[in-house]
């Protein structure tokens, strides 16, 4: 299958924090199953004194399952915002691509977007051989600034010059617009985001409740959205492209 460098940085970034998401799960798992059984740790090796606050808990598994808990909530959300962090890297990499390939006008990519640089600025950056990523970076953060999710995947299409496919991109920000509360409101939802997303689970002070279930449809519906972006882009000459070989680099 022939796809894009920047798809197989997605990847293969993303595979790590798949195995974390895995990992975490299988950990959790053991605690429910009672593998972890010792009476006088908490978990192996926690009694250390070097870990001051593992070796505090009392041992039981009431407190194994409050830390693996709280260690899963971390991760989910970590993962969520890293999803996002990964997918606008997608679109910034081969918003330069294909800029890069000359097979797109500066001044579609560009479009209402002004950017502010001195003549420094630019001598420096001519001088190092990297104005026009300078530039794209600050057409994408423009386009981040609006803080429109949905705005930021319609003007990617425009700004390239393929179609939207909007199934697609509507199931994935519905899972990406949980970024946006957990940066911006810690995690706590209102009404309207609850109606919006009335199949995630909520605690008695409306912050959003996130699980390995959830998580893995956040990505398989990005990661459908990134495909189909890519093989668009491929298809449309774009990018160049690359065997996908599974690698995990």
């Amino acid at each position: 299958m022939a796809i894009s460098k920047c798809f197989i940085t997605f990847k293969n970034k993303m595979s790590h924090f798949n195995a974390d998401l895995d990992f975490i799960d299988i950990l959790s798992k053991s605690i429910e199953n009672g593998d972890y059984s010792n009476e006088e740790e908490l978990f192996p090796g926690s009694s250390d004194e070097r870990y001051t606050t593992l070796s505090h808990y009392k041992v039981g598994d009431q407190n194994r399952r409050l830390v693996v808990n709280h260690l899963k909530s971390t991760l989910y959300t970590a993962y969520i915002k890293d999803l996002y962090e990964e997918f606008s890297i997608y679109l910034k990499g081969i918003m330069k691509e294909v800029y890069s390939n000359a097979k797109v006008a500066p001044e579609r990519l560009s479009g209402e977007h002004k950017v502010n640089l001195t003549s420094v600025d630019i001598l420096q950056h001519l001088q190092t051989g990297d104005l026009a990523d300078v530039v794209i970076d600050n057409i994408f953060q423009s386009l981040e600034n609006e803080r429109s999710t949905i705005g930021l995947i319609t003007k990617f299409h425009k700004k390239i010059g393929i179609e939207i496919e909007q199934t697609l991109v509507d199931n994935a920000i519905h899972y990406l617009e949980i970024r946006h509360k957990l940066v911006h409101a810690d995690g706590h939802a209102d009404e309207e985001f609850k109606k919006a997303h009335d199949l995630l689970n909520y605690t008695s002070t409306n912050k959003i409740k996130l699980d390995y279930c959830t998580i893995c449809q956040a990505y398989e519906a990005v990661f459908q959205l990134v495909s189909d972006i890519d093989s668009k882009v491929i298809c449309a000459g774009l990018a160049k492209s690359h065997t996908d070989r599974n690698e995990t680099a």
